[in-house]
């Protein structure tokens, strides 16, 4: 049986690097969903956004910046530890590592749009067709970045499947989620004003917090070992050579007798 071991530091720190991030997005879409306007904000749901919970946006900023280097030391390195157990999750992984990239950059476009809004907050108040112009287009950002998570989601479940981190009745429920992820994001008009398709998304995300916790629990406590499958196949060499000897002496002397 070929074992391979795995630098436990390196690996419980993939695995704090999930569990960071999934505390941290969770946070953010709790205090979202709790303070933060909808889609459909009227002018007046925008105006408590950029005063009264003003401090909201500061703390998404802070909670954006600490979650960046977690989320980017994860998805860039799991991949090469899940091909390292199975080569044939490479693929997947680069699929993912790219997809994270896009959602950690398409998230920062989402919190400096928030955060413009609170500085410039004067000036919208002055002009409430301007603050609904720039909130739309924080939408729209929001509603392509549901395909980023949902590549993501997909490839780095499917490296992790593969890798037999995770158990493998969670490879169609990432397949799912990401399907669901993608779907909410192509009507991107009707959802980025309000359409109730946002729900598939919220669904798939659902999904991406659970495959960023399964990840990191599994990790922190250290993955099975991953016997070779063609070691596994070959016959005990000590064995068959044990036994070739006598059974061909045996068949000889057969042969030999009138």
């Amino acid at each position: 049986m070929v074992t391979e071991h795995e630098d436990r530091g390196s690996t419980a720190m993939l695995g704090g690097a999930a569990l960071c991030f999934f505390v941290l997005i969770l946070f953010q879409n709790v205090l979202r969903g709790v303070l933060g306007p909808t889609a459909k904000a009227s002018t007046s749901d925008i105006s408590v956004l950029l005063h009264e919970h003003a401090w909201s946006v500061h703390l998404m900023v802070v909670t954006y910046l600490v979650g960046l280097p977690a989320l980017l030391w994860f998805s860039t390195n799991i991949g090469a530890w899940c091909a390292r157990r199975n080569p044939a999750a490479a693929a997947w992984g680069r699929l993912g590592a790219a997809s994270a990239i896009v959602v950690a950059v398409l998230f920062g476009i989402i919190n400096v749009v928030q955060l413009t809004m609170v500085a410039a907050r004067d000036q919208l108040s002055a002009d409430p067709t301007l603050a609904g112009l720039v909130w739309t287009f924080h939408n729209g950002v929001f509603t392509v970045n549901m395909a980023g998570v949902g590549l993501a989601l997909l490839g780095l479940g499917r490296a992790a499947v593969l890798a037999r981190l995770v158990p493998r009745w969670l490879s169609p429920v990432v397949a799912v989620g990401a399907v669901l992820l993608v779907v909410a994001a192509v009507p991107a008009v009707a959802v980025t004003t309000g359409s109730p398709w946002i729900g598939l998304g919220y669904a798939g995300f659902v999904v991406w917090l659970l495959f960023l916790a399964m990840a990191g629990v599994a990790l922190l406590r250290g993955p099975r070992a991953v016997a070779s499958e063609s070691a596994g196949s070959l016959p005990d060499a000590s064995a068959s050579g044990a036994g070739a000897g006598p059974r061909r002496a045996e068949t000889i002397s057969r042969a030999r007798r009138p």
